[in-house]
């Protein structure tokens, strides 16, 4: 939405899996006379838990990791059950959940002694209910039996909108009684989206190995033996194993994998060596080509300079590798040369403030001693392998068993199913080597040489109806636009929704004109409503244009609608600071435009975090009173008013209780809940206008700024992909004087809506818009684009749909009216020459916008 910054995303709703109370023995001799074999054995203990200890406190125990789930088919006959009091004291709460699960019985069975609790992603979810203490709950539990829980609290005692686990809370306890459980909250600093765990923690690693270094320095000197120094190659091969150990500590993060959790769960450890194949290979080949290099030449000045070469690429390697963590929370993936070359990254205010936010002098020092982390644990290493070289019969036993262990781990890692994607487990280094050979011209649409047979781009492109779906002799001369925030059009009842979230939209729809296929350009909010004021396709950019040129000169509906007399009004229960959208709608003529901050109303959403700053809301409902009001102010003058509601958008604010849906996630059950809160809206708007007696004059508008994604395509929200989830929202044009209820087939788009509403008014449609009329025409092609995770371009054309992710450039295809879920891939090689000109398409599309935005930008200078 515009309105809410999309830093903060579904995902951060954690979903625990797999996770156990975790234990973590210090693995240490205390016997004060160290032997060879012991000082070897606890080297190589110490060389194991060295990145565990790192993480004990770079992670604590991630939501996603508290949990084990141990479900069976156990039979909860066969026990005594118990009811067990939990009692949370949390003076900072306002609404608290119980997670829990226990171990060895079926979860399902659990639900039905438990009332109000929910089933999502394999743990329990009881709400608490407030008390003067603070938070109590009773469950009914099987004696003998071990029960693993946790506190989430999603909401601060001021009501704001929070999203946080309590770590040091969390336990697990057998059952043997009734005897209440009581834990004192914990609060700490929210972790934004943006924010690694492992990125400030290398002091720590550092810290940590030096401690090591500096015992083994103490304990050596008691000895007679020195160890000798390394050659250029152990130099080199101890480096690189340092280094891919290293590049596995990132890695782990990334995966979401908590490596505190290995020693109770090893498969977690085969997770990892399966995720980390592309990290191996970079690190053996680079290995093996300087390793070999140095045992082919004789000067050992030559020798020393590869080894120095190898040191500052591996220290470089080892930075990039912590970098990327945040990179992957950012954008999905590595960066690549495409984020480059598509999007001016680097020289956008936006990419600007990114990287003063991601950068800081301690992250900077903590990507050094990450680097000096990677040379003292070499030097360990090859400390151990001396040791164990020195004794034969040991070092023979060890490397048999490390080698039969290694190629065991590899293999079934390589037999396992993964459930993250391609850029999770990239190597950012080669990932953005390999995105430099595969960015040419040829794959660029920009640049993209057109054929002289493909005809010139027009963004208008449509077919004229012999007759137009309405007769120009109506009394409508108001208009009112109402877009729901996030408003996927598969969650609504006329578009095969089965939850039941539109009764007053179905009420309506014997008046309105449906549109079955309404698709946003782009799935961002701050872009919609650029081309549904302004009737244009959005910039093809990272950039946006609300917040690099809010005051660019070009018609808008609005300020076509106040040029022609009429009152004109914005009003948004979101926060319009949200990327200069204040700014932008000030210079669109409307006479009043109003967010949270100025509309009365009693209920205010705040988010908890003061780091999102835009994240504040108000009641849906209160724009209709607001809408109301400003209405009587002047009841007889036209008007054209603007609603846009915010309760859609994530952490989807709802004050009430709870409709339970019966869907496994409770985010997106808050999300049903808040869809049916802007059908009540819409409802309330209507009565209104039939109360005044405008209902006849007035066509009311209602429609999505973008879908919103649950597990769809493995993806959450809506910024990250070009699917169906994401683009396609509702649309109807509500007069019981035009509309009986029909059906429109034909694909529309936001740059369509503005083109659509002049002409019913009588007015002429600026040559500069692009929009096609919708109640005149008739189209059957769409383009669509996203930068935020991979570089999307789409295009649809009739039934079939292309997407093309030009940061990997694969290409998908799928038929939409047989596989409207887009389920099944239909691209192969055979499919080159359809492939191809649709590929021409979306670059005449590409090429023709990026000039017209250039020329409207210069001409606004």
């Amino acid at each position: 939405m515009v309105i809410l910054t999309d830093k903060i995303n579904p995902t951060k709703i954690p979903t625990p899996k797999n996770c156990s109370c975790w234990t973590f023995p210090l693995l240490i001799n205390r016997n004060p006379k160290f032997s060879v074999t012991q000082m070897s054995d606890l080297l190589n203990k110490i060389l194991v838990i060295c990145i565990l200890s790192a993480n004990l406190l770079a992670y604590g125990a991630p939501p996603q990791d508290r949990l084990t789930s141990k479900d069976s088919s156990s039979n909860l006959s066969s026990y005594t059950l118990i009811e067990k009091e939990f009692n949370y004291l949390a003076p900072e709460s306002g609404n608290v959940y119980l997670v829990w699960q226990i171990e060895g019985i079926e979860l399902s069975e659990l639900l039905t002694l438990n009332d109000h609790s929910k089933l999502t992603d394999g743990l329990l979810y009881t709400p608490m209910q407030a008390s003067e203490e603070g938070f109590k709950v009773k469950l009914k539990v099987p004696a003998t039996t071990h029960i693993n829980y946790d506190f989430w609290s999603t909401k601060n005692k001021q009501g704001h909108y929070i999203d946080h686990w309590d770590l040091k809370s969390r336990g697990r306890q057998l059952v043997t009684d009734d005897t209440p459980i009581i834990k004192q909250a914990h609060y700490v600093a929210m972790q934004t989206k943006s924010a690694s765990r492992l990125i400030s923690k290398g002091w720590l690693l550092l810290a940590f190995l030096m401690v090591l270094y500096f015992l083994w320095y103490v304990l050596q000197k008691r000895r007679v033996e020195i160890l000798k120094s390394p050659t250029p190659f152990e130099s080199i091969l101890f480096i690189g194993l340092s280094l891919l150990l290293l590049l596995a500590l990132a890695r782990s993060e990334i995966l979401g994998l908590n490596p505190t959790n290995y020693l109770n769960n090893p498969k977690l450890i085969i997770d990892l060596v399966r995720g980390s194949f592309s990290d191996f290979t970079f690190v053996a080949t680079i290995t093996l080509i300087f390793g070999l290099a140095t045992l082919l030449t004789n000067p050992i000045k030559i020798k020393n300079s590869l080894r120095l070469i190898f040191i500052i690429l591996a220290v470089g390697v080892t930075i990039a590798a912590f970098v990327n963590i945040t990179n992957i929370i950012l954008l999905g993936k590595p960066f690549t040369y495409q984020w480059l070359y598509y999007s001016d990254f680097l020289g956008s205010d936006e990419a600007k403030t990114a990287f003063k936010e991601n950068i800081s002098v301690g992250i900077v020092l903590n990507l050094i001693a990450y680097g000096v982390s990677l040379l003292l644990l070499a030097r360990l290493l090859y400390i151990a392998y001396q040791l164990l070289k020195s004794k034969k019969h040991v070092k023979y036993t060890i490397f048999s068993f490390l080698g039969l262990g290694l190629i065991s781990l590899v293999w079934f890692a390589s037999e396992t199913q993964v459930s993250w994607s391609k850029g999770q487990s990239q190597n950012a280094i080669t990932a953005f080597v390999q995105s430099m050979f595969t960015a040419n011209s040829k794959a660029s649409f920009f640049t993209l040489d057109l054929t002289t047979e493909e005809e010139a781009f027009d963004p208008a492109k449509s077919t004229l109806l012999e007759k137009p779906r309405i007769s120009n002799e109506h009394g409508v001369k108001n208009v009112v636009v109402i877009v729901l925030e996030s408003a996927g059009a598969e969650y609504f009842d006329a578009y095969g929704g089965r939850f039941g979230l539109s009764p007053n939209l179905n009420k309506y729809a014997e008046q309105a004109l449906i549109f079955d296929q309404m698709y946003a350009h782009s799935p961002a909010t701050n872009f919609s409503l650029v081309s549904m004021l302004a009737s244009m396709y959005p910039d093809l950019s990272f950039k946006s244009i609300t917040q690099e040129h809010p005051e660019i000169n070009h018609p808008t509906m609005s300020s076509r609608l106040k040029e022609e007399g009429y009152r004109t009004s914005f009003f948004t229960s979101a926060d319009l600071r949200f990327q200069n959208c204040d700014t932008y709608l000030a210079h669109r003529g409307f006479d009043l435009v109003e967010d949270f901050s100025k509309i009365t109303c009693e209920d205010h959403f705040q988010l908890a975090d003061t780091s999102y700053k835009e994240g504040n809301g108000i009641n849906d409902l209160c724009l209709a009173d607001r809408f109301s009001t400003w209405i009587d102010e002047d009841p007889n003058q036209n008007f054209f008013s603007m609603l846009w509601t915010v309760q859609g958008h994530y952490p989807y604010f709802f004050e009430d209780e709870e409709q339970d849906f019966g869907v496994s996630n409770l985010s997106f059950n808050r999300y049903l809940n808040c869809l049916k809160r802007n059908d009540e809206l819409v409802g309330a708007v209507m009565q209104f206008l039939e109360d005044k007696g405008l209902a006849s004059s007035t066509l009311v508008v209602v429609t999505g700024d973008h879908g919103e994604a649950f597990g769809q395509h493995s993806q959450y929200g809506h910024g990250t992909g070009i699917y169906e989830e994401n683009l396609k929202v509702p649309l109807y044009l509500i007069n019981h004087t035009l509309f009986n209820g029909e059906r429109i087939k034909d694909i529309a788009g936001m740059k369509d809506l503005a083109t659509t509403v002049l002409p019913m008014l009588g007015m002429a449609v600026p040559e500069i818009w692009q929009g096609r009329n919708l109640l005149s025409s008739t189209s059957n092609e769409a383009y669509f684009f996203a930068p935020w995770s991979d570089y999307l371009f789409g295009y649809r054309n009739g039934d079939l749909k292309y997407i093309f992710n030009e940061t990997e450039n694969t290409v998908q295809v799928y038929n939409l009216k047989n596989d409207p879920k887009e389920l099944h891939n239909l691209y192969h090689n055979e499919m080159e020459a359809a492939i191809i000109k649709a590929r021409s398409k979306v670059a005449s599309w590409v090429q023709f916008q990026d000039k017209f935005m250039t020329d409207l930008l210069q001409a606004d200078q």
